[in-house]
């Protein structure tokens, strides 16, 4: 494991993992992007034992990205995590009591490089990789780690000019995390390119009650699309 400091030893059952989202994390890999590599690894039934989320800056930023695992009373705060296998080694040590499929730690890591890579032919292909060995698997079907490979798929093939691929995967991952809102901009996009506006109209909607942040944008949208 990279380098920690210990506040607490034996983790009870439910455990809390906060994200920095400070700058400074954020650009060595830290943010959002390490916050979704945890919920890659996650599996769907962990019966609420772990809540991933973000929060503002633990120190120690020339050590970053750095994350807390909060058990109870008891904190650990650990530094330079970057990538799918430090996370699963955190994940290891702070919930024991949780099993984490081996195929989830091998699609976080290839939906981490996906998203380093430039290629959308490339990001393409590995997500097809990482949906078609997570399909296998019935209970990795609802996995975030589904969702975020249809995803990226979907916005590689939109780039492609795949349009019916991308409304393909959009929907599907829409089914899994509806309350996602990037696969509502990806299938909105992707509609209105195919012309079928009502449905790009329907998604905006989607879009604006999953992240109220884009409400506005999704109304200029919607009003652009209606006119």
């Amino acid at each position: 494991l990279p380098s920690a400091s210990s506040f607490g030893t034996s983790p009870p059952k439910s455990c809390i993992i906060k994200i920095c989202h400070n700058k400074d994390c954020c650009k060595k890999g830290g943010g959002d992007k390490l916050l979704n590599t945890f919920r890659d690894l996650v599996p769907s039934d962990n019966n609420n034992q772990l809540d991933i989320q973000s929060t503002g800056c633990l120190s120690q930023c020339g050590k970053g990205p750095n994350i807390c695992v909060a058990n109870g009373g008891d904190e650990k705060i650990y530094y330079n995590i970057k990538d799918a296998l430090d996370a699963s080694a955190v994940l290891d040590v702070a919930t024991p009591e949780v099993e984490y499929p081996i195929e989830l730690l091998v699609a976080a890591s290839n939906i981490h490089q996906a998203e380093l890579t430039a290629s959308p032919v490339k990001r393409e292909e590995l997500m097809t990789g990482v949906v078609t060995d997570l399909s296998k698997n019935p209970a990795l079907m609802t996995s975030y780690a589904m969702f975020h490979a249809l995803t990226i798929r979907a916005d590689a093939r939109l780039d492609t000019n795949d349009i019916d691929g991308a409304i393909e995967d959009a929907r599907l991952a829409s089914e899994i995390f509806p309350s996602e809102g990037k696969v509502w901009r990806i299938l909105a996009s992707a509609e209105e390119r195919r012309g079928s506006f009502d449905s790009a109209i329907v998604a905006l909607g989607k879009l604006a009650q999953a992240d109220p942040s884009f409400a506005t944008k999704a109304r200029n949208e919607i009003e652009r699309l209606s006119s």
